[in-house]
């Protein structure tokens, strides 16, 4: 019994798959089932046009696709070079604390590093007996100033803003006072030229970068045209294919009793 129902249901799918392709109405059933050669000659129109249509919207798709191969082919070099100076602009430097400089001749709380010169405080953040950072300033644009009195030295910083900040030192700490200065003076010019020479740098990659992309973009536009005929003669290809099935798909309808195939 289970496997006449199967039969049953295999045969009732055929069924129904031959009348969606080749649909009809109980007189005109011939040309959907018929041997005969009106039927055979219906049927074969209709299945050529849908061949004739599968066909050419595959030669349509491979013709892109393969005009659209041979235009990233020719931007690539210029793709590269694109890519290749973004990252190098990526790669740049980027101005953070840096080394420490001269650690041995510090003065608490002062820290001087290569790009930053830091106040420390007294107080250990972390339990390892390790002061904390109480500000932090980079170098470009600070002032720096040694002076004394009778009593103590100092060293007063000035930031970019005009604001002061300064600290004393014992009379017995003037030359390490004066030595703390001078570093800091000394470093603070090797940061401006770093600066400027990392700024040269990166303009002279961003006027790079605009003319390689400039470049890009004038080599995708005269690569584009052989793109664009591809894609023309691929849309004539498949709208011509259509007509065909249209065409076939109307004479069904006018053969068959007025059904026109789904597809």
């Amino acid at each position: 019994m289970r496997t006449v129902i199967v039969v049953l249901v295999v045969v009732g799918c055929g069924l129904l798959f031959r009348l969606l392709r080749y649909p009809c109405v109980p007189g005109r059933a011939r040309f959907t089932f018929s041997f005969g050669a009106e039927g055979r000659a219906a049927r074969r129109a209709l299945s050529d046009a849908r061949g004739e249509r599968r066909s050419a919207y595959e030669k349509a798709r491979r013709s892109e696709a393969e005009a659209e191969r041979r235009w990233s082919e020719r931007i690539a070099p210029y793709r590269k070079r694109v890519q290749e100076l973004h990252a190098a602009r990526a790669a740049l430097p980027k101005p953070g604390q840096g080394r420490a400089v001269r650690p041995k001749r510090w003065l608490s709380p002062l820290e001087l590093h290569e790009h930053v010169l830091l106040f420390m405080t007294e107080e250990a953040s972390d339990g390892a007996g390790r002061p904390s950072v109480d500000e932090r300033l980079p170098l470009a644009g600070l002032g720096v100033e040694f002076g004394h009195t009778r009593d103590n030295v100092h060293i007063r910083v000035t930031r970019p803003d005009g604001t002061c900040r300064t600290e004393h030192y014992p009379r017995d700490r003037e030359v390490a006072a004066y030595d703390m200065v001078e570093d800091i003076r000394n470093q603070v010019l090797r940061h401006e030229d770093f600066l400027r020479r990392l700024e040269a740098r990166d303009a002279e990659l961003a006027a790079e970068t605009k003319r390689a992309e400039a470049d890009l973009a004038q080599a995708g536009e005269a690569a584009r045209p052989e793109v664009d005929t591809v894609r023309e003669a691929a849309r004539t290809r498949r709208a011509r294919a259509d007509a065909l099935l249209r065409a076939a798909r109307d004479g069904w309808k006018a053969d068959a009793g007025g059904l026109r195939p789904w597809r």
